[in-house]
């Protein structure tokens, strides 16, 4: 009868210690991810204005899109954790028609020349699959 109430009990904490530890794995991922984007951010944002408009640019203009598989992190036993980036910049309707908008000189007085900049992190884990976007706005 001890034996038996003592297996019981231990499978419970077993369960319960279980409980605890999902939590911190999903934490765990989403540092991950968001570490990444971070460094897409970082690159985005100080890439050449010269390079990010070149026709090998990591941001083809839109409907372009490129497409890269990278190592995010790695978990805890060594696990590595992977997944693919999709890169593409939208012009802004306000830029000139040379420059991917419709604008024109009254609307676009300045010559500004604006692109959201995007980057898309699509990873699996566990058998589930995460998608996080960033953009940055950048002009010239």
């Amino acid at each position: 009868m001890a034996m038996s109430i003592l297996s019981v009990v231990g499978l419970l904490l077993l369960k319960l210690s279980l409980n605890v530890i999902y939590p911190r794995q999903y934490a765990l991922q989403q540092v991950l991810s968001d570490s990444y984007l971070t460094f897409e951010r970082a690159r985005a944002e100080r890439i050449p204005f010269e390079s990010l408009m070149a026709f090998d640019s990591p941001w083809p203009a839109y409907p372009g899109v490129a497409t890269e598989d990278v190592e995010i992190g790695k978990m805890p036993g060594g696990a590595t954790v992977t997944g693919t980036v999709v890169r593409t910049r939208i012009a802004d309707s306000e830029n000139y028609p040379i420059d991917g908008g419709i604008g024109t000189v009254a609307s676009n007085p300045a010559a500004m020349k604006v692109w959201r900049v995007q980057s898309i992190l699509r990873y699996e884990i566990a058998d589930r699959t995460y998608v996080k976007s960033r953009t940055l706005v950048r002009a010239q």
